[in-house]
């Protein structure tokens, strides 16, 4: 979207907020791109994936989800009385579906090496430095990570595409470009309003750069991805832990990993008109078994290659999917708006003692000794956990 489109869009969305409740940037959704999919999924299927993956609670789906013996009423937009019919099989078994499978050679493969890195790292709060050696920078790790293992793939007979090839975002606007955007945010936040005037440009200026860089970025990527059109897209991250002390920054002990797939969208998610439709969509295009079925055979990779436990949420914006331990359903931006089956890769925490050594030994041929044991490199090991979980999917028939 050019500049002034986007402009555009401001003004329009404007006008549309007491019709329709809509996450920041996003347009209103278009309900008729449900209609291919009606008589699609039986009743007992919908709501079997609704609340054991996509929304686990009821009370947080039945104000805008309406369950008829064949049919499904879901609210169209928020404080109003339209509403989207979504109708059942008639017969209580849906279309059979076959069993996910998958084969490296021929699939389109898109890698999202996640956030921007280069300059931006610091605006992300994707980076961090310990005393004078070189700063820790997630978005060019990934970025390295993404690369190697497109290689790989493409080796295998894949057809490979990357989201970005370099540390720049993909999006044309910057935070100037949402200015106007953050002082409606802020005027809508009552109780900061008391702020000094100089907190109170912090925080406009600090969700200017939110919009930009988490918001834009991921909507200008979403944009390139439609184009593509890929099988999978495996999006490529680190984790982090909280520091000890956020003023005197140490490097903690826990080390973990986990993959993500969509779903958990939570009461306050699916009241927006926009998540709620891209959750349904995104359930009636059964994208959850192409998604779990990657992503449990990356995670058995992650805990062979890495030797590292498996991560557990705690909280409410996470849930446990399927018998492989370290895989969890979360609604994120991009596994939500990217329209493909999506696995987010979380291995490794970056401000853990032994992964920073790791990553500040670069990446390197061969194995080097770390900690009295032979390791490869942290990008090599990512790549060729990523590979062997990739391998061991396609060979279940």
């Amino acid at each position: 979207m050019g500049k002034w489109g986007f402009v555009g869009l401001l003004y329009f969305l404007g006008s549309l907020v007491a019709m329709a409740k809509l996450t920041d940037l996003a347009e209103p959704p278009d309900w008729a791109r449900l209609d291919s999919f009606q008589e699609s999924i039986s009743r007992q299927e919908f709501l079997t994936q609704l609340n054991e993956v996509y929304c686990p609670r009821q009370s947080w789906w039945f104000p805008w989800i309406e369950i008829e013996e064949h049919r499904a009423r879901i609210r169209k937009k928020a404080g109003s009385d339209e509403w989207y019919d979504l109708h059942f099989l008639e017969s209580n078994k849906s279309v059979t579906q076959s069993s996910p499978s998958f084969q490296i050679s021929g699939s389109k493969i898109l890698i999202d090496p996640g956030h921007i890195g280069g300059e931006f790292s610091e605006m992300e709060g994707r980076h961090f430095a310990i005393g004078d050696e070189n700063p820790v920078k997630e978005g060019e790790l990934a970025l390295s990570v993404a690369l190697k293992l497109k290689s790989e793939l493409e080796k295998k007979g894949a057809v490979v595409s990357l989201s970005r090839k370099e540390n720049q975002p993909v999006t044309q606007l910057r935070p100037k470009d949402f200015k106007e955007l953050a002082v409606t945010w802020f005027s809508r936040m009552e109780w900061l309003q008391k702020l000094p005037s100089e907190e109170i440009s912090k925080r406009i200026k600090k969700r200017e750069e939110l919009y930009f860089y988490r918001v834009s970025e991921i909507l200008a990527r979403s944009d390139k991805i439609k184009k593509i059109k890929p099988d999978l897209i495996l999006c490529i991250h680190l984790n982090a832990a909280p520091w000890p002390d956020p003023e005197k920054k140490s490097l903690v002990e826990r080390n973990d990993y986990h993959v993500l797939v969509n779903g958990c969208y939570m009461g306050g998610e699916i009241a927006y008109d926009d998540q709620r439709f891209e959750m349904v969509w995104r359930l009636l295009n059964r994208w959850e078994n192409a998604e779990r079925f990657i992503a449990e055979h990356i995670s058995k990779a992650f805990a062979i290659k890495t030797g590292l436990p498996a991560f557990a949420y705690k909280g409410p914006n996470a849930l446990k999917i399927g018998e492989v331990e370290g895989v969890w359903a979360r609604n994120l931006l991009a596994n939500r708006i990217y329209e493909a089956p999506v696995v987010f890769l979380e291995p490794y925490i970056a401000n853990s003692a032994v992964v920073y050594q790791r990553i500040q030994l670069g990446d390197y041929e061969n194995r080097k000794i770390i900690n009295g044991e032979k390791r490869a490199s942290l990008v090599r090991e990512y790549v060729d956990a990523v590979l062997i979980g990739l391998e061991q999917a396609s060979r279940q028939k």
